[in-house]
């Protein structure tokens, strides 16, 4: 049986008020809760991936190179170093907190609404997808992203999109693009 993923809920401002289970927080118009999404570059290019077809909220879409919830007790960094080696068998070291946003996406009777932070870093390249996670992966430059992004917006998840906004407004991105 798997276990219950309790989330962290927070108002606008990410301040700790509360904690539900993941079915709730994404129940209806949801509850804001704490995430995080992740890039990860390996020489020049950035990592996406496409969300598998079996995934509640956004399936198929592309996203981030990872992205999840944390846990009580967990920071960021430790949120994001269990999912990257939970969705790409891959170790992160320490990510650069470049931004964060405050989102409400609904999807049919399931939501997004979140406060989420954008972490980003670089990975030795080595990963090992998980199957349950994502249907495909691919690296790209940052600017091919734009391109493509500016073309198919609808091929993408709205976390994406402000995920990436951010990282592009953030003067730290010069140094991965």
């Amino acid at each position: 049986m798997q276990k219950q993923e309790i989330l962290v809920l927070v108002d606008e401002n990410d301040n700790e008020i509360g904690t539900d289970t993941r079915e709730n927080c994404h129940s209806g118009k949801g509850k804001r809760h704490r995430a995080y999404t992740a890039f990860v570059f390996h020489n020049g290019k950035l990592l996406l991936q496409q969300r598998s077809e079996r995934k509640l909220l956004w399936p198929g879409a592309w996203d981030v190179s990872f992205t999840s919830h944390v846990y009580p007790g967990e920071t960021y960094q430790q949120a994001a170093k269990r999912r990257a080696l939970e969705e790409l068998g891959a170790n992160v070291g320490p990510l650069a907190d470049l931004h964060s946003f405050v989102y409400f996406a609904p999807q049919g009777v399931n939501a997004e609404n979140e406060f989420c932070r954008v972490l980003v870093g670089e990975i030795d390249g080595k990963i090992t997808p998980n199957s349950d996670e994502m249907m495909a992966v691919k690296w790209a430059t940052v600017g091919e992203i734009q391109a493509d992004f500016r073309s198919h917006p609808e091929s993408y998840t709205p976390w994406f999109k402000l995920s990436f906004e951010g990282f592009l407004k953030n003067p730290e991105s010069k140094k991965y693009a």
